[in-house]
Order: C-alpha cells, then structure tokens, then sequence
C-alpha cells in the first residue's frame, strides 16, 4: 500500500506542475495541428500513390499521434533532471518514501498528460474530416498501443536523466535517437514506397509498430496479425524501459 500512495502522490504533483507550465501544455498542443494542417498540403502530390489511398491527411493523421507521443515521452528525462538540479529528489530520498515510486509517479505522470494529449488531436483530426474506421473501441486500443511506446521512451529518457545527469549531454542523445527513430518508420509514407533498406530497418523499430497498427485502427479496421505483432513488440519495448530506467535509478539515484 505504501507503494501506491507514494506514487499516488507523486503523480498528483507532477501533474500540477505540468498543468502550470501553460506554454509548454500550448506548444504541445499547436504543434501537432500544425502537423496536420501543412504536412498534407506538402505531400498533396503524393495522396494517390498505393498505400495512401487518396486522403493523406487520413494517411497522416495516426503517424501523428505516434510523433506525439514519441516525442513527448522521448523529452520526459529532462523533469527529472530540473528535480536534480533543484535538491528535490536528494530531498525527496532523504524522506521514508517507496524509492521505486519516485521513478514509477514520473513515469504514470507524463503517460497521462500525452494520452490526454494524444485524445485531443484525434477530436481534431475527426473535426478536419479523418475517418475512424473502427470508432470509439478503435482509439481505445490505438491509446494502449501508444501508451506501450511512451511507457518505454518516458522510462528509458529518465534513466538517461539519471545517468547524465546534465541536459546538454541528455538534449543530444534525445534529438540522436528521436529523429532517426521517427524518419525510420512509415510515419511519413507508406513502407510499400520506402527504399529496400529502409523498409529493412523500420521492422526493427517501435516506434513503427505503433504506427502500422493505429494506421490500420483508423483506415482499414481491425488487422489483427498485426496488432498482436505490435502488442508483443510494443509491451516487450516498454519492459526494457522500465529496465533500463529502474536499474539507473537504483545505480545512480543516491
């Protein structure tokens, strides 16, 4: 029980101090709509081409959930590192707290803030015209599968926190692994239409799986191959987060 209070609230505070950070919470927001509204003017020419099906911003609108929530988990390490910097997880280890609930609450917290986040731009992608071929219970089940991505990204990013240490060094580890892993998968266009060797790559990526699978939740329907493939994929990406990210809070937390 200590364990679930303590994380109880701890995911309380961070989500308060989420909340107060309004310009963050707007950038957020506007980002994304942005995505939405000129990625499918630039890449207008290529709506007809196989796999799209006519509608890029239908085509568009899943991958950019998934950026969503890649990027927002991928820069969740650098909470942490403001706590560091601020005495607060020294002064937050000196109390009789559950020490895994520290790691746990930060981790639940920004999960929270990007599903909220990631509900809002599939109401905004419905407003703009997107059609959800599976409803409700289909972005129910896209929510689990980007949550699994984020759960990993948000565990690994506070480990690197802990391990570096220092935001200049976690900054550039991030931008090395985000870009990449997003230019690396189907989130721009369809893998029938990416190079050999990239189409090669993006079946090791997570960040992939994710977007195949709430691609299909949105324009065809329920294809279940592939939705077991990313759920075991995405589950076992976000256990060797929370791996990674436990093991450097117990290395390197004192």
């Amino acid at each position: 029980m200590n364990f679930l209070t303590d994380t109880w609230f701890q995911v309380a505070r961070q989500l308060r101090t989420q909340v107060r950070m309004r310009v963050w919470i707007f950038i957020n927001l506007v980002q994304p709509i942005i995505w939405l509204l000129l990625f499918p003017q630039i890449f207008k020419s290529v709506s007809n081409l196989p796999g799209i099906g006519g509608d890029y911003l239908q085509f568009l609108a899943p991958g950019v959930v998934v950026m969503t929530v890649l990027f927002g988990s991928a820069w969740a390490g650098m909470g942490l590192l403001h706590d560091i910097d601020m005495g607060i997880l020294s002064k937050m280890l000196a109390t009789p707290i559950t020490r895994l609930s520290i790691i746990t609450s930060r981790v639940i917290a920004s999960m929270v803030m990007l599903v909220i986040q990631a509900l809002i731009i599939f109401t905004i992608a419905v407003i703009m015209g997107v059609r959800i071929e599976t409803g409700v219970p289909g972005v129910l089940l896209a929510i689990l599968l980007i949550s699994l991505l984020g759960l990993g990204f948000a565990a690994f990013s506070n480990g690197l926190a802990l391990l570096l240490r220092r935001p200049e060094p976690l900054i550039g580890v991030i931008n090395f692994i985000a870009m990449p892993t997003m230019f690396l998968s189907s989130i721009m266009m369809p893998g029938e239409l990416l190079p050999d060797w990239l189409d090669t790559v993006r079946h090791f990526n997570p960040v992939d799986y994710a977007v195949v699978s709430v691609r299909d939740l949105v324009m065809t329907g329920y294809v279940w191959a592939n939705l077991w493939q990313s759920l075991l994929v995405l589950s076992a990406w976000a256990a060797v987060g929370i791996t990674f990210g436990t093991m450097m809070f117990r290395i390197k937390a004192e």
